[in-house]
């Protein structure tokens, strides 16, 4: 269906799912930098919100078809955990 704006429904829902990928991002560095712990574990309440209800939107989408993706292949999943399972920093 095309809106007065002449957005399509598949323009905003992909429009909202952008909007929740903005807000994870802001509350991810806002977690991490809150020094105060009430604070942080707001911004960590928030993202968790957001998390879920960003997976619903993309589900959403997903279930019209307008945002397919592509099953990984076992061997690339066993590197991307590999690659992450690296301690961080170790020199």
């Amino acid at each position: 269906m095309i809106s007065n704006t002449g957005m399509t429904d598949k323009d905003i829902m992909m429009g909202v799912l952008g909007d929740y990928k903005l807000a994870i991002d802001a509350l991810s560095h806002a977690a991490t930098e809150a020094a105060n712990e009430s604070l942080k574990r707001d911004f960590i309440n928030a993202l968790n919100s957001t998390f879920e209800e960003q997976k619903q939107v993309w589900n959403a989408i997903n279930q019209r078809g307008w945002y397919s993706v592509k099953p990984a292949q076992l061997q690339e999943i066993q590197e991307t955990k590999n690659k992450f399972r690296q301690p961080a920093g170790v020199m």
